[in-house]
């Protein structure tokens, strides 16, 4: 029998091995349990991240690590010239304006070797695609044409002429720009049509993503789904398919009121609709149009279905995904976060790099650039609170860069937020206009990003240990908490 003695000994020697294990176990990683200090026991962070990330090998370490896009399609401020490639006249220029963005989209006729700094993403798939069906002689050319086109393409997918014609163009891209790291945007508003009245079948989207990984390793291939969330073309076709086996071979015009059918420049517009048949756009008798009037409960109930159920149709597109509304986010800039979260549950497992104005296209003419910025900085960050992990500008080529030079502070602050952006998000609280995000660091440092995306009314902020209790209209606060 074991004696008292006996029984200490084999105790006393077990907690040693046990303590010395727990000492060689543990860090201070994210995935551990780390401390904020020598008394307080910080629950452990996720080990999954909290939000789709995309993520890039830093040159310097081979790391694979998180990667923010901040893209400018266009640089204002920044003079165009066309000839001399080499030329460094404006070079200056240049770097200072995209000093707080990693991609650009720049027109090939500007192009500059130093401009090589920068991730260069470029899109010329619609002049493919349509250059393509111009030469399929059977297709209507009139102003309904796009109709036919889709058709057409939803059963020629794989037509061996049309993966040519974008293996073609990813090699003429490849070739023409072999010391840049490329980006690519294949089509705008892909959902919508791009340059067409019609929406773009989401298999030809998939096959462009095809064509471009063949050539290209991990590119980034952002898919921007739509100009607006209140519907399109696509859920016409998808509400008609419910009690018909096919769609007509011609445009089902009869199905139109008589004001959309007035309307002759474009034929199609009045097909555009939600997912549950609500109009886009409201005709008068001589075929003018504007959007359907919706209450912004209602507007946010559609918008958010309309996108939930168009990203996930068009996923396989890419592995980034946005889309641009300009003058709706101007006038909801809740409609950010709707966006977001729709994108999100559309998408399940893409990163969401949501496109705002750079440069005053939806400003209007009363609001000054000052507060027209305050509007989209609170766009942007109610973007992040809900999960978007990288942004994207469209800057208006025929305005001047008063409102660009009114951005570039934001985005400076914005890099500089970065760092606690990348954090693990513990706690995310949407509360009518309120927007809160809580992000914890691996030592348990806490962090807090708030808006208020009410255009009138102060938001109360009751947070703990968080000193300020209200956040002003529009209103952006990023802090860490003490």
């Amino acid at each position: 029998m074991w004696n008292k003695i006996q029984l200490i000994g084999i105790v006393f020697f077990l907690l040693c091995v046990n303590f010395a294990c727990s000492e060689r176990g543990l860090d201070d990683s994210e995935t551990e349990n780390p401390t904020a200090d020598n008394d307080t026991i910080v629950d452990p962070l996720p080990i999954a991240d909290t939000e789709k990330w995309l993520y890039k090998k830093n040159k310097l370490t081979s790391k694979e690590e998180k990667f923010f896009g901040i893209g400018l399609w266009h640089v204002p401020g920044y003079t165009l010239t066309e000839n001399n490639y080499t030329d460094v006249t404006h070079y200056d220029d240049f770097k200072e304006r995209t000093a707080s963005s990693n991609i650009v989209i720049i027109d090939s006729r500007y192009l500059k070797s130093y401009m090589n700094e920068k991730i260069l993403m470029i899109g010329n798939f619609s002049a493919t695609l349509h250059g393509y069906l111009d030469k399929i002689t059977a297709l209507p050319k009139g102003s309904d044409k796009d109709y036919y086109r889709t058709q057409y393409l939803k059963g020629n997918a794989n037509n061996p002429e049309l993966i040519e014609a974008f293996d073609n163009e990813v090699r003429r891209i490849v070739n023409k720009y072999p010391e840049f790291e490329r980006a690519y945007f294949p089509i705008d508003e892909i959902a919508l049509g791009g340059v067409a009245k019609w929406f773009i079948p989401p298999v030809i989207g998939e096959k462009m993503y095809e064509s471009i990984k063949k050539r290209e390793t991990n590119p980034i291939v952002l898919v921007d789904l739509m100009g607006h969330g209140r519907g399109s073309t696509f859920f016409f076709e998808q509400n008609y398919l419910k009690t018909h086996a096919s769609m007509p071979v011609k445009p089902p015009y009869d199905l139109l009121s008589e004001g959309a059918n007035a309307q002759k420049t474009y034929p199609l517009l009045g097909f555009s609709q939600a997912y549950d048949g609500t109009p886009v756009y409201k005709f008068d008798l001589n075929g003018n149009y504007s959007y359907e009037n919706l209450n912004i409960e209602t507007l946010k109930r559609i918008w958010y279905e309309n996108v939930r159920q168009i990203a996930s149709a068009y996923q396989k597109n890419g592995n980034v995904f946005s889309i641009n509304a300009f003058r709706d986010f101007y006038a909801n800039p809740i409609l950010a976060g709707v966006t977001t979260d729709a994108m999100k549950d559309g998408l399940k497992e893409k990163p969401i790099w949501l496109y705002f104005d750079g440069n005053g296209y939806a400003k209007p003419a009363n609001v000054t650039p000052e507060n027209y910025v305050k509007n989209v900085k609170c766009q942007i960050y109610t973007s992040i609170v809900h999960g978007a992990t990288g942004i994207f500008f469209w800057n208006d080529w025929s305005k001047t860069a008063i409102v660009f030079d009114n951005l570039l502070p934001v985005l400076k602050e914005l890099n500089e937020n970065l760092y606690m952006i990348y954090f693990h998000t513990i706690e995310r609280k949407i509360e009518s206009d309120l927007h809160v995000m809580i992000k914890r660091d691996g030592n348990g440092g806490k962090y807090i990003i708030a808006t208020n995306t009410s255009k009138t009314n102060d938001a109360a902020l009751n947070v703990h240990g968080v000193e300020k209790k209200k956040l002003n209209p529009l209103e952006v606060y990023v802090s860490k908490i003490q």
